[in-house]
């Protein structure tokens, strides 16, 4: 039985028209950047990081990735210059999120937005390819009505992006300078 843990949504372009894809620190936005203070397991605070300032948002974030298929680095040959998305010869960490892609009907090729169905189930496996260096980017994680973005990082820290302060906001980056370490 498929364990579906994303689900296309019907809008493929990133939303925030404010937003530098190219280049983020280009945006015309502020941002903040928020540090693990314990680092001795990265993922398990990563994800209590995510449930810690964006839990309650959580039904409501959208994933953005320009392509999904190639999030993580051993599905392109560059001996042959080709992408192979097949399981095989692959490393556990990449072979456990295209089965996620799979499971989940994502098509090879697919660039655009998801809505995740299984916060528990996805983030482990995103969070074990940026750590290991599997995947060199995050995806980005956004909230269309709140105006802002974020995106993990594999040193123990997330991006946060806002193109103004709102309630939302304020209340995130009040947790977070409670409870980690936030420079500008």
């Amino acid at each position: 039985m498929k364990d579906i843990i994303l689900i296309k949504t019907d809008i493929v372009d990133f939303p925030l028209k404010w937003v530098n894809l190219d280049y983020f620190p280009e945006s015309k936005a502020d941002k903040k950047e928020i540090y693990l203070l314990n680092d001795k397991n990265v993922i398990e605070e990563l994800i209590f990081l995510f449930y810690t300032l964006f839990g309650d948002l959580k039904n409501e974030l959208t994933i953005y990735d320009n392509l999904w298929w190639d999030f993580c680095l051993d599905t392109w040959d560059p001996d042959k210059d080709q992408y192979n998305y097949d399981i095989v010869g692959k490393s556990d960490e990449t072979k456990e999120y295209l089965k996620i892609l799979k499971d989940s009907d994502i098509e090879v090729g697919y660039s655009g937005n998801c809505k995740c169905k299984n916060w528990d189930a996805y983030l482990p496996i995103i969070l074990k390819c940026l750590t290991s260096h599997r995947a060199p980017y995050s995806p980005l994680f956004y909230s269309e009505t709140n105006n802002f973005f974020f995106y993990f990082h594999h040193s123990g820290s997330i991006g946060l992006y806002y193109q103004k302060t709102n309630d939302t906001i304020s209340k995130i980056i009040e947790v977070a300078d409670k409870e980690y370490d936030v420079k500008e």
